[in-house]
């Protein structure tokens, strides 16, 4: 298997997704994710606002199957209200990004 490393620093990472939630047309809420923002009573605009200013909890992981990276956000306290895991593709600038789950913490 190979191994793929991040393009980007973690801070580089979490500024990217930053830029690319403030244009909500770059952000794809994926359908697991849809079902569990309904599951869990969270909305979309707590979804974005996670993306938007929110840190990268866990080193960027690379999954194969889907090839992108995922990694997890939150909020800072005291706006920490969800979780998101997310994911972008291992393109030195992706044009989307991916909501793949939510939880309240």
């Amino acid at each position: 298997m190979k191994i793929v490393k991040p393009l980007w620093t973690t801070l580089q990472l979490e500024n990217l997704v930053h830029v690319l939630a403030r244009n909500s047309e770059k952000v794809i809420i994926t359908l697991h994710c849809q079902q569990r923002m309904v599951q869990r009573g969270v909305s979309s605009i707590e979804v974005l606002r996670c993306l938007q200013r929110g840190q990268i909890l866990d080193e960027p992981t690379y999954n194969q199957k889907n090839k992108h990276f995922v990694f997890s956000m939150s909020e800072p306290s005291p706006r920490d209200i969800v979780r998101v895991v997310a994911a972008v593709e291992p393109n030195p600038e992706p044009g989307k990004l991916f909501a793949v789950t939510v939880w309240e913490i």
